[in-house]
């Protein structure tokens, strides 16, 4: 992110507002209202391929703490922040280091350290026996993000090959001379 050009920040930012309106307008509170499923996964999930580990995270870890701020769960958005952004760098990076070529495992790989980790956070402010509900909750909210992200990041990638950023490689940006 620091360095980073024009479009970048267009598409950090515009990724961002997607993902809080994602979590915001499309989400099924779970016991009691303070907890709730969300469809901003897949948006989050979609950042971090096309944006790489660092644009991802930060919109995975920026839009879903302002989303829990706005929707009245502030005790849920340092540990979004660090959740989210966790999982999407690591999401990024596979697909980074990959070529794009094992998106979806990244995808796989983050959706499982985000849901392991709301787990524990669950079981560490309420009560261990929540838990399971926990993990199945945050297990089938990963699962749909990645079966709807990684479609949605292919078709994205094909008609627009320009809104990956983390690709072409640096080289390839600075001999181009253009803004990323």
């Amino acid at each position: 992110m620091f360095g980073a050009g024009t479009r970048t920040i267009a598409m950090v930012g515009l990724m961002s507002a997607l993902t809080v309106a994602a979590i915001c307008i499309f989400r099924l509170p779970v016991s009691g209202g303070s907890v709730y499923f969300h469809l901003g996964e897949t948006v989050m999930l979609t950042s971090a391929v096309l944006l790489g580990r660092k644009g991802g995270a930060f919109v995975g870890g920026l839009s879903s703490a302002l989303a829990d701020l706005l929707l009245g769960s502030a005790i849920w958005a340092p540990f979004s922040f660090v959740i989210h952004g966790v999982e999407c760098y690591i999401t990024g990076w596979i697909s980074e280091r990959s070529g794009g070529k094992h998106d979806v495992v990244g995808m796989m790989i983050g959706a499982a350290v985000m849901a392991i980790s709301y787990t524990v956070v669950v079981g560490w402010l309420y009560d261990p026996s929540l838990m399971k509900i926990e993990i199945v909750g945050d297990s089938l909210q990963g699962g749909i993000g990645v079966l709807t992200a990684f479609p949605l990041s292919r078709v994205l990638i094909s008609r627009f090959p320009a809104l990956r950023f983390s690709r072409p490689a640096r080289e390839d940006r600075e001999k181009a001379g253009g803004d990323e």
